[in-house]
C-alpha cells in the first residue's frame, strides 16, 4: 500500500474517502486481493450499535440477574482486545449502587493470581473473555480458578459465563462444563474494535451503567461520521486526517493526555492504534501516561490529542500546558469530552479515525501479522523448561550493581557491564525513537512510580519518547507495533526470582511464573530475532528495590 496524504487529496477524493469507509472497501487498507475478505470480516464494528441495541434489553436483564444473585465481586479473565474496556470502564465509573465490584484479571503474575483467589472466591462471579476462545492467558486462568471453585461448589458453572465468539473452543467448553451464560459476540468484529458490543457491554451491565446513554453518545458521533457530513465538519475525518497525515511525514509519536478523572481510557487508545498502525516498519507509537513536560524537551515527532473532560476546572486542567505546545508549533488536537459516558463517543470516534489514519499511513489496520512469533517463542521456551527441568536462560551478573541481565546480539558492550549497555543503548537510540518498558511483574505502583521517573529522566536527558507496558498485557496490546511498527524501538524487559515455589497451573504441568517468565523470554527472543535493541533485566524476588537498584544505574547512563 502506498502512502496517502490527505493535505494532497482534493476535496472530492477526501468526500470519496469516507465514503469507501462506509461502503466497508477493504481496497482502503490493502491492494491484495487475498486480504480483502478477512478485513471486510473485521468491519462490524461500523453497524454494530444498530445490531446491539436489539440486545440491550437482554444485557441489561443480565446485569440485574448479577445483581439479584448478590455476588460479592465479579472477575473477568481476559486479555487485550476482550479485557481492555472492562478495564477502562471499572476504573472510569466503578459499581453503582447495589451493583458487585468488576475487577479484571489480565495478567499471569503469580501474585496477582494469588491475590484474586485471596479476595475469596465463594461468591464471585468469573467472565471467561476470548474472541478466539482460544487465549493461553485466559485458558490458563480458567484452568486455575475452575479448580479452585470446584473444590468447594459442586456446581462451579453456576459462577463462570463466558463471551466468545461463535464455534470457539470456548462456546464448546461453556456448553460442557455448564456455564450459567455465554454470549456470542458477533464475529465480524475485531478485538480492539469490540467494545460497543458485548465484550464491553455485559461488563458495563454488570457495574450498573446506563447501557443505552452509552449507546445513544456512541451513535450520536457515528451519525456526524456519516459519508453525507462535509469532511471538514466530520470529526471522525479529521482526527484520522490528523493523525495520518503527520504519521506519514514521520511524526509518529502520538502523545495522548487526559483529564484525570478519564485518563484510563488512554490504555484502550493506546491498543487500538499500536496493533491497528504498527506493521511494515510504519505506525503510530502512542505515547500514553507519560509526565508532562518542558516543550523543549520534546522531539520534533511528537504530535498530541487532549481529551478535555468539559467540567475540569481550569487549575486541574492541561490548557496552559497545551497553550505552550501550541506556541512551541507542535501539532495538537483537542477533543471535548462532555463527561463520563461520552466515552461511548469517543470509542467510535476513535475507531473511525484510526482505520482511516492506517489507510493514509499505508498499512492494514484490521491485521496483527508479527503477534505469533513471540507466542511461538514462548511455546518453545516452556516445552524446554519441561523437558530439561531449567530455563534455556542464562544471565551476566552486573559487577557493580549485582543485577543479573542479558543483552540482544545488537548490543556489543554488555561484557562491560549494565551501564556501558544501557550506554550503548542511548547513544544509537535516536532523539525521534522511543524507549520502552516492559515489567512482567505485578501490578504495583511502586513499579508505576519508579518507571514513572526513568520515563522522565529518559525524556528530559536524552530527548526521545518512551513507553511502558505490563507483561504479557502489553503483548496483545502494544507488541505487534514493537516487532512491526518503526524500527527505532529499543526496549528493557523486566523479570523477577521466584520468592517460593508456586503450585502448577492444571492442565499445563508449569505455575503461573514459568509462564509469565517464558513469556518475557519469549518476546525477547522474537524481538531479538528482527535486531531490535533489548536488555532483559532479571530482578531479585524483591523486585521493588530491584527496580529501584536499576533506576539507579539507568540514571547514570542517561546523563552520560
Amino acid at each position: 500500500m502506498e502512502i496517502v496524504r490527505p493535505d494532497k487529496l482534493s476535496d472530492e477524493e477526501r468526500q470519496r474517502t469516507i465514503e469507501r469507509l462506509w461502503k466497508k472497501d477493504p481496497s482502503l487498507w490493502s491492494d491484495n486481493p487475498e486480504d480483502f475478505e478477512a478485513i471486510t470480516n473485521r468491519l462490524g464494528w461500523l453497524d454494530v450499535i444498530d445490531r446491539i441495541r436489539d440486545k440491550v434489553d437482554e444485557i441489561k436483564g443480565f446485569g440485574l440477574e448479577v445483581k439479584d444473585r448478590g455476588f460479592d465481586r465479579v472477575c473477568l479473565l481476559g486479555m487485550g482486545g476482550s479485557s481492555l474496556f472492562a478495564l477502562v470502564i471499572s476504573q472510569i465509573f466503578g459499581p453503582a449502587d447495589g451493583f458487585p465490584p468488576l475487577e479484571v484479571l489480565d495478567t499471569t503474575d503469580p501474585e496477582e493470581v494469588e491475590k484474586a483467589y485471596q479476595k475469596g472466591i465463594d461468591n464471585t462471579l468469573f467472565i471467561v473473555a476470548s474472541k478466539s476462545g482460544t487465549t493461553t492467558e485466559v485458558h490458563a486462568l480458567f484452568n486455575y480458578f475452575w479448580d479452585k471453585v470446584s473444590a468447594s461448589n459442586q456446581e462451579p458453572g453456576n459462577q463462570f459465563i463466558a463471551i466468545t465468539d461463535p464455534g470457539t473452543p470456548l462456546e464448546k467448553l461453556a456448553s460442557e462444563r455448564g456455564f450459567w451464560r455465554c454470549f456470542l459476540n458477533y464475529p465480524d468484529i475485531g478485538g480492539r474494535y469490540s467494545a460497543l458490543s458485548y465484550f464491553g457491554l455485559i461488563p458495563a451491565a454488570i457495574l450498573g451503567m446506563d447501557i443505552e446513554l452509552l449507546l445513544d453518545r456512541a451513535d450520536e458521533v457515528r451519525k456526524m461520521c456519516m459519508p453525507d457530513v462535509p469532511y471538514n465538519e466530520n470529526p471522525g475525518y479529521i482526527l484520522g486526517a490528523f493523525m495520518g497525515l503527520y504519521g506519514s511525514q514521520s511524526r509518529d509519536k502520538l502523545t495522548i493526555l487526559s483529564d484525570n478523572p478519564i485518563k484510563p481510557f488512554g490504555l484502550w487508545l493506546e491498543q487500538l492504534i499500536a496493533e491497528s498502525s504498527g506493521k511494515d516498519t510504519l505506525g503510530l507509537v502512542p505515547i500514553v501516561g507519560e509526565s508532562t513536560g518542558i516543550p523543549g524537551f520534546y522531539g520534533g515527532e511528537r504530535i498530541f490529542v487532549y481529551l478535555r473532560l468539559k467540567d475540569t476546572p481550569p487549575e486541574r486542567s492541561l490548557d496552559t500546558f497545551i497553550e505552550e505546545l501550541k506556541e512551541a508549533d507542535f501539532p495538537v488536537h483537542v477533543l471535548q469530552v462532555a463527561d463520563k459516558y461520552d466515552i461511548g463517543g469517543q470509542v467510535f470516534l476513535w475507531e473511525f479515525a484510526v482505520a482511516l489514519a492506517c489507510h493514509f499511513i499505508g498499512v492494514n489496520a484490521f491485521n496483527e501479522p508479527n503477534v505469533k512469533i513471540a507466542k511461538e517463542m514462548t511455546k518453545i521456551t516452556l516445552e524446554r523448561y519441561i523437558k530439561e527441568g531449567k530455563m534455556p536462560v542464562k544471565f551476566w551478573v552486573d559487577p557493580q550493581s549485582q543485577i543479573n541481565f542479558r543483552p540482544s546480539h545488537t548490543l556489543a558492550a554488555s561484557m562491560k557491564g549494565l551501564a556501558r549497555t544501557l550506554r550503548d543503548i542511548f547513544n544509537v537510540l535516536p532523539t525521534w525513537g522511543y524507549l520502552g518498558f516492559l515489567p512482567y511483574l505485578p501490578y504495583d505502583p511502586v513499579v508505576d512510580e519508579v518507571i514513572g521517573e526513568m520515563r522522565h529522566i529518559v525524556r528530559q536527558e536524552r530527548g526521545c519518547a518512551t513507553v511502558m507496558g505490563y507483561g504479557p498485557r502489553y503483548l496483545h496490546s502494544t507488541g505487534q507495533l514493537h516487532k512491526g511498527g518503526p524500527i527505532s524501538g529499543a526496549f528493557i524487559i523486566f523479570t523477577r526470582k521466584r520468592s517460593k515455589d508456586y503450585e502448577p497451573v492444571p492442565g499445563f504441568g508449569v505455575s503461573f511464573w514459568h509462564i509469565q517468565f517464558a513469556q518475557a523470554v519469549g518476546d525477547f527472543e522474537a524481538l531479538s530475532q528482527i535486531n531490535r535493541r533489548v536488555i532483559h533485566v532479571h530482578l531479585p524476588s524483591d523486585y521493588k528495590l530491584g527496580i529501584r537498584s536499576f533506576s539507579k544505574v539507568l540514571s547514570r547512563a542517561a546523563r552520560l
